[in-house]
């Protein structure tokens, strides 16, 4: 669990005690995951890095981030299934690729309007979805991470629906399905089926579910 004051606690579910307080973020941590192994675990915070903390050891391994960004604080982070790359979205309105191993920046997604909220990659680690305060829903090809010669990378499809700021989103275990949460209170289902269609690269949401009174600000699949 990543907190307010800085830490990340680790939990024994077992003994249902406490087995780590990892400290070394500067500011408010906004989000953790972790690899598919549950060796390590990734974490995100308003003091713009985005760190690798092994979960046995409770020593940070890797820190990503640097003077060339992000350039405000990570809102969200994802490990990739196969645990290569950690995503990590930021206030800058930009996604960051990298590469888990070197800790090199892989790869860099510039298309978001407004501050990226949330990130998640499909179960086969393929895609990468990101929800931003721009109301959009936006899916990355990422087998193409650091194969660009120059230039920006252009999303591979964009879900359009919410009518305020997406804050939450998530892939079902098939990856057919990605679900978002939006402060409109809504959650939408979107059909990645779509990107079969390569004359298309938007869509609305094929599943609307509302009830809440509030923000929707988290989901699980």
């Amino acid at each position: 669990a990543g907190t307010e004051d800085r830490t990340i606690k680790v939990w024994d579910l077992t003994s249902r005690r406490l087995r780590h307080s990892l400290t070394g973020h500067g500011k408010n941590i906004y989000s953790v995951d972790c690899t598919s192994d549950c060796r390590l675990i990734a974490s995100g915070s308003g003091d713009r890095t985005a760190k690798l903390w092994d979960v046995r050891t409770g020593v940070c391994v890797r820190t990503f981030g640097d003077e060339s960004g992000p350039l405000d604080g990570v809102t969200s982070v994802a490990v990739s299934p196969d645990g290569r790359f950690l995503a990590a979205g930021s206030l800058d309105k930009t996604v960051r690729i990298w590469d888990t191993e070197t800790g090199a920046l892989a790869d860099r997604f510039n298309g978001h309007e407004d501050s990226v909220y949330s990130v998640s990659f499909s179960p086969d680690g393929s895609l990468l979805a990101t929800g931003s305060l721009d109301k959009t829903v936006r899916l990355w090809d990422i087998s193409q991470v650091g194969k660009r010669s120059g230039g920006e990378t252009a999303p591979r499809f964009t879900f359009k629906g919410h009518k305020d700021f997406v804050l939450s989103v998530a892939f079902a275990p098939q990856g057919n399905w990605l679900l978002s949460g939006s402060k409109d209170r809504s959650v939408n289902f979107w059909d990645t089926r779509m990107l079969l269609d390569r004359s298309k690269t938007e869509d609305g949401p094929s599943v609307i579910l509302q009830g809440h009174q509030n923000s929707v600000i988290s989901l699980a699949h």
